[in-house]
């Protein structure tokens, strides 16, 4: 293409801004967010355009031709073959056009824009009973325009089959901006379409004359089998002229992007099944494995998926998966996941059974486990998709990498297939990992490659020259569902054979004469080890950290971790990531943050492109709530990443006010507790809110914590034990920053309960853990502060006393940050002693050490967890907490995160963002329960819902506190509602 000067890039840029109404983004940081998918590939766009109507992708695709640039249509960007990445301007139909635009339950169908996920879908039409067939592993993110153009399936296409056959209708942009509405079509409409003199009549023409010619060589060469998605559909165009029921939004999907832009589609929808229930068979190798999947198969199951050891070894050190893998019985080589469906649950259970039963004595089975309730089987389920970027979280440079990880066959030749398949990868030296699509015949085989190597990727081209001639000797294709991309377009010739190919380049041609719409795809493609995101070229540089990065190697191989799978770009379910998900903006998700940081260590000058202004805006708005380290399949950290990034820019620089405050906070709240009347009445005052606000950045929208003169640690010296105190053991409590001198009352709780359990209770005494000073990156500083109080803390707890703590984020810090500023033994005996007061109890509790007497509370609450807190231990000790209290009704919530994080919350150019997240669900869900209490571990969150929600939030240890029967008192009686 035309080799673009600044001038003429400014002036697409003015074209396009003068004619759409949507994002132009034609900035360094756009540019190189959106120059990587979920591939192993990277090209820089010129520009990114986000669209807001139809009419914008018109202006788009007219513009673009005039000035002769291509375009590339993007949903989700989870593309494993690089279809989303190109060199003109990339087209991101994810942030506007995402509605659904109409469900008709009767029909059984629905209008949807390109931009609608997967996920979002379904929800929608969950209350009509009706779901999408095809569903992906990446359905929390994957755009419906995106399985569009690549003929997605997933794991129940036995069952639903391909994209292809849902699409009723396509509504398109053709390459020189026109619009075409492409459905079924009877030979006579066929033809008298033919006869306009436009692009989309010459496409006809065209296209009718192009599968007569080749209908042979179509038949040919095209696989018959359950998974093809690779070349254009002209067998289906073949069939369907043979049948007189034929469409060109046949040959549109599975396109990749290369023949028209979708503006909006019709979908066919299928009953959404009643019941559904798993089996999950276990084995001592992969073969034995395979060789169970045609029994499986006998019994008409929904999904067979496979799994291999190196995926399940890496989901056991995963934290949002460990509780997951206790279904896997020992160390199995491979497990199958065979899924049923059906009306009832009983009929489900007995063919569960009876497979079951089938298996038993099958070569190699080492355990048969059932999953048929939801709270074990969907989990399960949810491992399986996780697979490939769990993958990713390989330690090293050595990863499982895609590029003939889609090959399809036969189901009943899979088997040996596989067998093959293995033996070439070790004939080159290398092995995989293996698990996919049993029941269909798709396996996702990812060979083991460092393309950082050139050897690697010399050895990465030889692997797929071999692996194309085994596809073809057993009738296979490609690519089974990921379509061809950059990886797999090259060798389309080969697969298909000239004569095919040659009728693949005119159907290119008719559609987009100029080459323009995402040229390099399906035909006219690169070499696969062309444009890749790592190769020789690739030079990342170490910097002079401060965290401890053992576990992955290295600080460049933690950033590198990032894959591009997407995760952090779903809306619903979990925390990640909570600016994402108010913004639904690629720089503002965890992927965009990763390799923001990824392109600028592996620049000529990285402290200086770390500290340019678009790494800074594509930071500024993670909140560092900690989600990504669990919900990350690749277990990516960005939080600690956020941190590190904050202190290498600021080394030998000075920090903003806003910084030196936050982190400032525990001398802060201690200088100011003697003179809290006058502190609380001062912070209350608009001059003072004003000047805070210029000087401070702290909106003057949102209220101060209050201090208080009478604060903890003074009470606590003064107070007089529970003369059941000691009788059991000895505690630490944690008198963090927040209990001390904004909200004593939790802390005054916390020694009630814990002494009334029978337990002496100890302050740490700590000056801080360092948590203020964490989130703003003081890294070096808060370094110094561990080692000078570990030592301390480790003697106290070296006879095995707990340390609990009543604030999640200060706890946690003890556990998490601190054994990576300062790994050595003193610090693991800290991090091992180290409990949320309310789960180390109910857990006592539970196991009989001690007892605890409460009175009845017939009432609901709803429990929000703090974002460290479900990152790193979950929610369930505090829940179990609170069920100690008996009558109360427990509901946890799943509403991700509450917006405030701390000081971010409080920060001007955050405040609005703050309250945005909160608006997502916490307040909603908030709002549809006006009766019942409402439980907050955090002082953040606790914090939010009074400002926003106008309800007090309370401590889990308030609540048993209040329960808790006067001394003396022999019979429980139940208390008044808990407001």
């Amino acid at each position: 293409m035309t080799d673009f000067t600044e001038l003429r890039r400014d002036s697409l840029a003015r074209h396009l801004r003068k004619h759409l109404a949507g994002e132009v983004r034609f900035d360094v940081g756009s540019r190189r967010l959106y120059s990587t998918d979920a591939s192993i590939y990277q090209i820089e766009p010129l520009g990114v355009i986000l669209p807001k109507s139809a009419e914008d992708i018109v202006a788009a695709v007219q513009i673009t031709a005039e000035m002769h640039v291509p375009i590339t249509p993007r949903g989700g960007g989870t593309s494993l073959s690089g279809q989303s990445i190109g060199p003109g301007v990339v087209l991101d139909c994810s942030k506007y056009l995402n509605d659904v635009l109409d469900i008709d339950p009767i029909a059984r169908t629905a209008r949807v824009q390109p931009g609608v996920v997967l996920d979002a879908f379904n929800r929608a039409l969950a209350p009509y009973n009706l779901l999408f067939g095809p569903e992906v592993s990446t359905s929390s993110r994957a755009n419906l325009g995106g399985m569009m153009g690549n003929n997605s399936a997933g794991s129940r296409s036995i069952v639903y089959g391909k994209t292809i056959d849902h699409v009723r209708r396509l509504e398109v942009v053709l390459g020189d901006g026109s619009r075409a509405s492409f459905g079924s079509v009877t030979p006579a409409e066929w033809d008298r379409r033919a006869e306009q003199r436009t692009l989309e009549g010459g496409i006809y023409r065209q296209v009718g004359e192009i599968v007569r010619r080749n209908r042979e060589e179509i038949r040919r060469r095209f696989p018959r089998i359950l998974r093809r998605v690779s070349g254009y559909n002209l067998d289906v165009i073949a069939d369907g002229m043979d049948d007189n029921a034929v469409g060109l939004h046949q040959l549109l999907v599975g396109s990749e992007g290369t023949l028209a832009i979708v503006t909006e589609a019709e979908l066919g929808l299928v009953a959404k099944p009643k019941a559904r229930g798993l089996l999950v068979p276990q084995f001592s190798s992969l073969a034995a494995a395979m060789d169970a999947v045609a029994a499986c198969l006998e019994y008409k199951p929904s999904a067979v998926e496979v799994m291999d050891h190196y995926l399940l070894e890496l989901t056991a050190g995963n934290l949002a998966l460990r509780e997951t893998m206790k279904a896997i019985r020992g160390r199995p080589q491979a497990v199958l996941m065979v899924e049923f469906q059906g009306d009832e649950e009983k009929e489900v259970a007995d063919r569960v059974e009876k497979l079951r039963r089938r298996l038993e004595g099958v070569n190699g089975l080492t355990a048969s486990v059932p999953a048929l309730d939801p709270s074990v089987r969907d989990p399960l389920w949810d491992l399986r998709k996780a697979g490939m970027p769990l993958l990713y979280g390989m330690r090293g440079d050595r990863k499982p990498v895609t590029f003939v990880e889609d090959c399809a066959v036969a189901p009943e030749r899979l088997p040996e297939f596989i067998a093959r398949f293995r033996e070439t990868l070790r004939r080159h030296g290398t092995d995989g990992a293996f698990y996919g699509h049993a029941s269909v015949g798709c396996l996702h085989i990812r060979p083991l490659m460092n393309l950082k190597d050139p050897d690697d990727v010399a050895r990465m081209r030889r692997i797929a020259a071999d692996v194309t001639d085994l596809v073809l000797e057993y009738g296979g294709s490609l690519s089974g569902e990921h379509g061809d991309g950059l990886a797999r377009s090259e060798w389309n010739e080969k697969m298909f054979g000239p004569t095919v190919y040659q009728a693949f380049r005119e159907v290119k041609a008719a559609f987009d004469p100029d080459g323009l719409l995402n040229p390099g795809k399906i035909v006219d493609a690169p070499r696969m080890t062309e444009n890749l995101r790592y190769g020789p070229h690739y030079r990342p540089t170490e910097l002079p950290v401060v965290f401890n990065y053992d576990k992955q190697e290295g600080f460049v191989r933690s950033v590198e971790m990032c894959n591009g799978n997407g995760a952090c770009r779903k809306t619903q379910g979990g925390t990640m990531c909570p600016s994402f998900r108010a913004t639904l903006d690629e720089r503002d998700s965890t992927r965009g943050r990763a390799n923001a940081l990824r392109l600028a260590i592996s620049g000529e000058q990285p402290l200086r492109e770390m500290r340019s202004k678009w790494v800074r805006d594509i930071f500024d708005l993670c909140l560092m709530c900690k989600a990504c380290k669990a919900e990350c399949p690749s277990n990516v950290d960005v939080a600690k990443l956020k941190a590190e990034w904050l202190e290498l820019i600021y080394q030998g620089r000075p920090r903003p006010l806003s910084h030196l405050l936050a982190a400032g906070l525990p001398t802060i709240n201690r200088l100011g507790s003697p003179f809290s009347p006058l502190v609380n009445w001062l912070q209350n005052q608009r001059p003072l809110r004003w000047l805070l606000e210029k000087t401070a950045g702290i909106d003057r929208r949102r209220s101060l914590p209050s201090l208080h003169a009478g604060h903890f640690r003074r009470w606590f010296a003064r107070h007089k034990p529970d003369a059941a105190a000691g009788r059991i053991g000895r505690v630490l409590l944690m008198d963090d920053c927040f209990t001390t001198y904004n909200e004593p009352a939790v802390g005054r709780a916390a020694v009630r309960v814990l002494e009334r359990a029978g337990y002496a209770v100890e302050l740490t005494n700590l000056h801080c853990c360092g948590r203020p000073a964490l989130s703003k990156g003081f890294l070096r500083a808060t370094r110094s502060l561990v080692q000078s109080q570990a030592p301390a803390l480790a003697r106290r707890v070296a006879d095995g006393t707990p340390i609990l703590g009543l604030e999640p984020s200060c706890l946690l810090t003890l556990s998490d940050e601190w054994t990576e500023l300062a790994p050595g033994p003193d610090v693991q005996r800290i991090a091992a002693a180290a409990h949320l007061a309310d789960g180390w109890l109910a857990k006592q509790v539970q196991e009989g050490r001690c007892a605890l007497r409460l009175r009845p509370l017939e009432e609901k609450c709803v429990l929000h967890g703090h974002c460290h807190q479900k990152a790193l231990v979950g929610v369930g000790g505090t829940a179990a907490a609170l069920r100690l209290v008996p009558g109360l009704d427990v509901t946890v919530l799943d509403v991700g995160c509450c917006g405030m994080a701390g000081s971010f919350g409080y920060e001007k150019e955050h405040y609005d963002l703050s309250v945005k997240i909160a608006g997502l669900a916490l307040l909603p869900a908030l709002a549809s329960v006006p009766e019942s209490a409402v439980v907050a571990p955090g002082t953040s969150c606790r914090h939010q819902i009074k400002d926003l929600a106008g309800r007090r939030a309370h401590h889990p240890l308030e609540m048993l506190a209040a329960q808790l029967t006067p001394i003396g008192i022999t019979t429980s009686t139940p208390s008044p509602p808990f407001r």
